[in-house]
């Protein structure tokens, strides 16, 4: 799955265990840069318990992401 989107995107990350995340894109890692060589998006949520913080998730643990207005 690519995991691609630009810094600034607002998006809603639906994961593999049914948990959800709204929030804007940090940055990207590209599978070749990754210490696990998978991609990585780090997100920082707009809404609920780690609004604010940084969440940084692998192309494994996502079911689909969602860009949002």
């Amino acid at each position: 799955m690519d995991i691609y989107y630009d810094s600034g995107t607002k998006v809603k990350v639906s994961f593999i265990d049914e948990q959800t995340l709204v929030g804007v894109v940090d940055h990207w890692t590209s599978a070749s840069d990754s210490d696990d060589g998978v991609q990585e998006l780090t997100v920082k949520p707009i809404e609920g318990n780690l609004k604010g913080q940084l969440v940084n998730f692998n192309e494994n643990e996502v079911n689909m992401i969602e860009v949002i207005e």
